[in-house]
């Protein structure tokens, strides 16, 4: 039993953070699960320059916000893969801790989440709408105050390029699961929203949503991107490119 646990802290402690080194340059990634649908937020930043970028805020993010502030980084830009509410709930309370740090997600996904709450409504049963409505940190998302929701001070396009030091994280334009995905590309790892996943790939049944268009947002990560290359989904374990193109069932490799 005692080895059990302390296999379990070492897989945690990894989890926790993956630290990439490329030649002289270094950047470490760390995660926490934050929010009611377990959304992984991200904090990448460069050991050297101390610059740091957050990817999907979905709720409190106690451990990041201490280690931003306990490491003097300089916390630069705050990404959205996507403007779902569970990727996007901790922004406002981020920007006010953090105001010089410029929140960035796409058009697309600005614009579909002033309606996103009356699309539900409207498109959802009302068994699905009363079951979402039993966990009451979802529940809440229908009165939250979208104002809070400012129009981002960057919006992402396919194939940008934004710095934390000498790292450069490049942005990839991946629709399907919403209109305006946005997957993130720094040295050998991926941030893949809810565009791909451990053997799966998101859903395709909400607004904007298109299983074709996903279908090609994954085989364009595919094609594109080394075998190597880690991915760091919005929900779930890490994975990685080449497994997924033999073992992902949903979205092979074609």
């Amino acid at each position: 039993m005692k080895k059990s646990v302390s296999i379990s802290i070492v897989l945690v402690a990894l989890s926790l953070l993956f630290q990439y080194c490329a030649s002289s340059d270094k950047y470490a990634v760390l995660h926490e699960v934050t929010g009611p649908i377990k959304t992984n937020c991200y904090l990448l930043y460069d050991l050297k320059s101390k610059e740091a970028a957050l990817i999907d805020v979905g709720g409190p993010i106690d451990a990041h916000t201490n280690f931003i502030i306990e490491n003097n980084l300089k916390l630069k830009y705050i990404f959205a893969t996507h403007c779902h509410m569970e990727h996007i709930e901790g922004v406002p309370a981020i920007k006010e801790k953090f105001p010089d740090a410029l929140v960035c997600y796409n058009k697309k996904e600005y614009e579909d989440l002033q309606v996103f709450r009356e699309w539900i409504k409207e498109n959802m049963s009302p068994e699905e709408l009363a079951q979402m409505k039993q966990n009451p940190e979802i529940a809440k998302w229908f009165e939250y105050d979208l104002s809070l929701f400012r129009k981002p001070d960057i919006y992402l396009e396919d194939n940008q390029v934004y710095r934390l030091g000498n790292q450069k994280i490049k942005t990839i334009l991946s629709p399907g699961n919403s209109r305006g995905g946005i997957c993130f590309y720094l040295g050998k790892a991926l941030f893949s929203g809810d565009v791909l996943s451990y053997r799966s790939a998101g859903r395709t049944d909400l607004l904007g949503g298109s299983s074709t268009d996903l279908f090609h947002s994954v085989q364009k990560l595919y094609r594109s991107l080394p075998d190597q290359t880690i991915v760091y989904p919005g929900h779930g374990q890490f994975t990685d490119i080449g497994s997924e193109k033999i073992e992902n069932e949903r979205i092979s490799w074609r």
